[in-house]
């Protein structure tokens, strides 16, 4: 059968205590067993099941989420469960011969979290773990590291890092890469530079923004990368784009209203 293993592979951090996400698998798992404790007597009690399974399964989605710091464990959870269909023509029937399986399948993958509960790491361990990744580079670049694509994991860091100096210089630098960059931190006409800091320290930024672009600007999605490694480079893209996030300009704030507000002629009084 094409069944999904009991526990995601990678990236498990608990946002709780590990106490307390015990409780909850396990309360979680109590209710979803009465769902199959016994069969459906009448096609009216099996529809009343089927919704109590989905009202269920959002309601432990979202246990889940609150218990880990990604929602890797939570979508595990609600994906479908596979299993050999029934060939029975009764729609109810077929339902009655199902339905369990389907309760069983998440009730399986409940207790796979629960087992290695042990195993994860929890606050302030985990929270330290999941600081490591901008949200930018979770984003795009946690599910090609997930299934190993290494390669490309690491060009689409490399690719938001240029995008964040880009999106800061506004595209009034038209070079890509290292030029980008030594042209926005230029110290004379920089675009990127802070002058409420010392020349030292904006020589220090563009140099770890060029050095990580010249270093990892020519890398391929088929290039070979250990996990170690690539979890390294991720970490550095993700410091990079956080440093990014504290150098773009800042905009003149809009002018307000005097308190006033506007007077209108004809409202005046003559």
């Amino acid at each position: 059968m094409n069944q999904l293993p009991p526990v995601p592979a990678l990236g498990l951090t608990l946002a709780i205590p590990r106490d307390k996400v015990q409780h909850s698998i396990e309360a979680a798992a109590q209710k979803g067993a009465k769902l199959i404790k016994e069969r459906a007597a009448s096609p009216e009690i099996m529809q009343a099941l089927k919704k109590q399974e989905w009202e269920w399964t959002l309601e432990t989605s979202n246990i889940l989420k609150q218990c880990f710091t990604g929602e890797a464990p939570a979508l595990h959870f609600a994906s479908n469960v596979y299993f050999e269909p029934s060939l029975k023509m009764d729609d109810f029937e077929r339902d009655c011969d199902e339905f369990p399986h389907v309760v069983k399948g998440k009730l399986d993958r409940l207790v796979g979290l629960h087992k290695v509960l042990p195993m994860i790491p929890e606050p302030p361990c985990g929270e330290f773990m999941a600081a490591q990744l901008h949200p930018q580079i979770y984003h795009i670049c946690w599910k090609p590291f997930e299934r190993h694509h290494f390669g490309e994991a690491i060009v689409l860091a490399v690719k938001e890092v240029e995008d964040a100096v880009k999106m800061a210089v506004s595209g009034n630098i038209n070079d890509s890469g290292v030029a980008l960059v030594r042209k926005a931190f230029d110290p004379e006409e920089g675009i990127l530079i802070d002058k409420e800091t010392s020349m030292t320290d904006n020589q220090g930024v563009g140099d770890l923004l060029a050095g990580f672009l010249g270093r990892y600007g020519s890398v391929q999605q088929n290039s070979v990368f250990s996990f170690v490694e690539t979890a390294r480079i991720l970490t550095l893209a993700s410091y990079l784009l956080g440093v990014m996030d504290a150098r773009k300009p800042v905009k003149a704030e809009e002018e307000k209203p005097a308190d006033g507000g506007f007077e209108f002629e004809f409202l005046k009084p003559d």
